[in-house]
């Protein structure tokens, strides 16, 4: 556990060392609040948290690309990966190592956002709005999505030394797992059960239940699940180079 502590504290300050998570930080931030301020601006303001996040996808779908290209590629390139695995490590900690530290650096990126929520409290405190159940369901949703996000971004990094292909290669599988089961076409030519699995692939589905204010283990065991895999593909990708 020491190994894996000190490959995540050096990954987590490899994002507080670097310009591109600082800009991915200030997007995020950008791009929330300019949806939390058409939410709140005008006659009909909503006091709801649920608007805030349902951008979510939208917006990690665009950053979190750009916060997970250098984790490996980066390293394949400068021919540091190599040497970081000679050191008694294994793959999988340092795969593991590079989701806990950017994960930890998503987390911090959320923390502003608390806000939101204040304002929110504020502008309903005549009603008792919003709800803290809902609020925190929406947020443990945004930790989950975040973390598969990530876990995808990683798996696209662990497969080429180039980080914008990297980049491109986690934008599309997002892309993939998003729109697949609304693709009429494809739905049709399919039978029944490949149909259901690929409703159930669509994070945003599962996503879209949290903003509800509902915690279900049906959920959570998808976005774990799903997680977990990714991760177990960067894994093995990161061992295919003892093949070549």
């Amino acid at each position: 556990m020491s190994r894996l502590f000190a490959l995540t504290r050096r990954e987590l300050e490899a994002h507080f060392f670097a310009p591109v998570p600082y800009l991915v930080m200030f997007l995020f931030l950008l791009m929330t609040w300019m949806f939390f301020v058409v939410q709140t601006a005008g006659a009909h303001i909503r006091v709801s948290f649920q608007p805030v996040f349902e951008s979510l996808t939208f917006v990690l779908l665009i950053l979190v690309p750009l916060l997970t290209m250098n984790s490996v590629a980066a390293e394949r390139a400068e021919n540091t990966l190599e040497t970081l695995l000679t050191a008694p490590v294994r793959d999988w900690q340092v795969i593991a190592a590079k989701w806990l530290g950017t994960f930890s650096f998503y987390l911090t990126m959320l923390v502003p956002t608390l806000v939101y929520w204040a304002v929110l409290v504020y502008l309903g405190r005549h009603i008792g709005k919003p709800d803290t159940g809902p609020v925190l369901a929406a947020y443990l949703g945004a930790m989950l999505l975040g973390g598969l996000y990530i876990a995808i971004g990683i798996f696209a990094s662990s497969l080429t030394e180039n980080a914008l292909l990297s980049a491109f290669l986690a934008f599309f599988t997002l892309i993939a797992l998003l729109v697949v089961a609304y693709i009429p076409e494809v739905s049709s030519l399919l039978p029944d059960s490949v149909g259901e699995s690929l409703t159930y692939l669509n994070q945003q589905e599962h996503f879209a239940v949290f903003l509800t204010g509902k915690i279900a283990a049906y959920d959570v065991i998808y976005f774990v699940s799903m997680t977990a895999f990714f991760l177990f593909l960067a894994v093995r990708a990161l061992e295919s180079r003892k093949w070549r």
